[in-house]
């Protein structure tokens, strides 16, 4: 049997008059955002990438160098947006938690010593 560790859900909001007077209802929850189809978020980020290394494009920034913009582009043509519907998955939907826990015993140094009484003074010379 598979054991899930999330976190349980949120008790129900009280019914009016449960609470305390003067407290505010909770905020609702944020819908997640709806993912853009594989195209439509590639020509989003050629948008911003163009934005951010161009001047004269409206809404310029000059963030990216044209090596940066080259480097950028190869990431994203070879590795991101090959795996752009696991991302897409994965930010949608919620995931279990693997929480492990582990015990650590540190064996720590016994105190030093005290230190040796002082030296009786040399005896007087005859």
């Amino acid at each position: 049997r598979a054991v899930s560790n999330r976190a349980p859900p949120p008790p129900p909001p009280p019914a009016e008059g449960d609470g305390e007077e003067g407290e505010a209802p909770p905020p609702p929850a944020e819908p997640k955002p709806t993912p853009k189809p594989m195209p439509e978020a590639f020509e989003f980020c050629k948008k911003l990438v163009l934005q951010h290394s161009l001047k004269g494009v409206e809404g310029h920034v000059d963030l990216f160098s044209h090596s940066d913009v080259q480097l950028f582009t190869n990431y994203i043509t070879t590795s991101y947006m090959h795996h752009y519907k696991l991302y897409q998955y994965v930010a949608a939907h919620d995931q279990e938690l693997d929480k492990h826990s582990v015990t650590l015993f540190v064996n720590t140094a016994f105190p030093p010593p005290p230190p040796p009484p002082p030296l009786p003074p040399p005896p007087p010379p005859p």
